[in-house]
């Protein structure tokens, strides 16, 4: 099966490659702790047609960098295997294939992923529940661009890490900076939530 990936098309190795790239730097990421590549790849596709895609496929309950590993992962494999079992026949032919393929093996895996995952909207804490909450700005500064992150302590004592932006225009809040949780940014599905500094 490696000698099919290495002698594959670059239509179904790169993708592939690119998939078990991006799940090796999760684990990284995973052990130390740092560069939040799922918050990253979610602001670049926030608010376009990528984005409303992802959505359909658990983002939010599952983070977009492991829907977008599935996805590629999946693509690049089912196409080495339909080129290697059918090699006479044009690459191109085999991605129409394995795209639906990827998709619909991403939105079953990952519906399992999300039953497991801790999330931020759980069986014992609900979203609305963090409004009033106290935290701490893990990824910023905030202010009017992307949203940031923050840190919660729920009432179980269990920590959360929400996507935050200010609740007033104009204000820029410091990574580390203490804060409350006032509401959810609804123009955002809810994902995101918007917290003013505390004390206020």
């Amino acid at each position: 099966m490696i000698a099919d990936a290495l002698a594959a098309s670059p239509l179904f190795f790169y993708p592939l490659a690119a998939g078990l790239a991006l799940g090796l730097l999760q684990i990284l990421l995973f052990f130390v702790g740092h560069l939040p590549l799922s918050d990253a790849i979610e602001h670049a596709v926030e608010g376009t047609q990528l984005g409303e895609a992802f959505d359909w496929l658990n983002l939010g309950r599952v983070p977009v960098a492991i829907l977008l590993m599935l996805l590629l992962i999946t693509f690049g494999f089912v196409g080495i295997v339909l080129e290697s079992l059918l090699p006479a026949m044009p690459a191109w032919s085999f991605a129409l294939v394995a795209a639906p393929a990827a998709v619909g093996a991403t939105k079953v895996v990952g519906d399992r992923i999300a039953r497991i995952l801790p999330r931020d909207e759980t069986y014992a804490v609900t979203a609305a529940e963090f409004v009033g909450l106290e935290g701490t700005v893990t990824l910023g500064p905030l202010d009017d661009g992307l949203a940031g992150s923050v840190a919660v302590r729920d009432r179980h004592g269990d920590v959360h890490t929400l996507r935050a932006r200010p609740v007033d225009r104009g204000t820029v809040i410091q990574q580390g900076s203490h804060i409350v949780v006032v509401a959810r940014d609804e123009t955002h599905k809810g994902r995101v939530f918007l917290v003013m500094p505390f004390p206020a």
